[in-house]
């Protein structure tokens, strides 16, 4: 019963042993233990009782450690997920960069062999064009050596040709005296000279030069106004008379046509072809009076129609009746 008690004292200090109906009557009667036993039982109580306490608050610090270490285990395998995550991503891009890095050492291989074929090419165009240039250098020599020659014959036949140009200038110049001078003769015998070079009779003087040369046959009119006057073969007709501007109005009638002419000065020629073969008929007035004009009408020689009386045929028939012996 002794240990029985002990034990309920070590498990429980305050509680006090239990008193047995059948041990009641005969612990009265018995002795009391020593003072001592009690004081050592009540150490004892005190020390499982504070062994007790300092167990349970061990316990309950590892339970609590244990609690926050779960905690932190939880995070760690978060954060182990996480890390494993971002592993498989770096590993995608780890084989999309070695992807263009396999990429990028083909195209550089490539890029080699066109640099080497391009440095090729520059080598060989760099010859090409050393041949070039000696072969353009040469035929550049001969070139201008061709070009000193051609200079030297050049010079030679410029040489001649200075003479040559001297001797026409020379001979223009004298040409040129005699021109002005026959222009000076040719003025003064009443005959005018034109731009287009042709001469135009301005007196009867004049006239009597042009038939003396024989370049054309020459017939004189006298036409009055308003009436038609024929003259080979045109017809002339006097339409108006300006004497204070020596001017005048016609009408010409050539092959079945008119031709109107207006305002002709004096001492210019009116020229027109006439008939199938194109002859040359050239007008000129040398007077305007009122209501009347006087000149003549040439032809190239030969063309007059027949029956016509050229004034060089007039002169004959007059030297013929003074001189019948011819």
């Amino acid at each position: 019963m002794a240990g029985k008690d002990l034990s309920d004292l070590l498990v429980n200090p305050h509680a006090q042993p239990r008193k047995s109906s059948e041990t009641s009557a005969p612990a009265a009667s018995r002795s009391r233990p020593p003072r001592a036993t009690v004081d050592l039982v009540t150490v004892l109580s005190i020390a499982a009782l504070a062994l007790g306490s300092v167990l349970g608050y061990f316990l309950w610090q590892q339970s609590v450690q244990a609690e926050a270490f779960r905690d932190q285990m939880a995070v760690v395998g978060q954060t182990l997920e996480l890390v494993v995550r971002r592993l498989d991503g770096n590993g995608d891009q780890l084989a999309s960069l070695q992807s263009r890095q396999e990429v990028t050492m083909e195209r550089v291989g490539v890029t080699q062999r066109d640099l080497k074929r391009a440095q090729e090419l520059a080598v060989q165009l760099k010859e090409e064009q050393v041949r070039s240039v000696a072969a353009l250098t040469e035929e550049i020599a001969l070139k201008a050596q061709e070009v000193a020659d051609f200079k030297e014959k050049a010079d030679q036949k410029f040489e001649g040709v200075d003479e040559e140009i001297s001797t026409v200038k020379a001979s223009v110049a004298s040409n040129q005296e005699e021109l002005t001078q026959t222009l000076v003769k040719l003025t003064a015998l009443g005959v005018r000279v034109t731009a287009q070079g042709n001469m135009i009779a301005t007196t009867s003087d004049g006239l009597d030069e042009l038939i003396r040369r024989g370049l054309r046959e020459y017939v004189t009119f006298d036409f009055r106004k308003k009436k038609r006057a024929h003259v080979g073969n045109i017809s002339v007709e006097l339409r108006k008379a300006d004497t204070k501007r020596q001017r005048a109005d016609l009408h010409i009638f050539v092959d079945d046509r008119k031709m109107e002419r207006k305002n002709i000065n004096v001492n210019t020629p009116v020229n027109f072809y006439v008939g199938p073969e194109k002859i040359h008929y050239e007008l000129v007035i040398n007077q305007v009076l009122k209501d009347q004009i006087k000149g003549y009408v040439s032809v190239p020689k030969g063309k007059l129609p027949p029956g016509t009386p050229s004034l060089e045929t007039a002169k004959e028939t007059e030297v013929s009746m003074v001189n019948p012996a011819r």
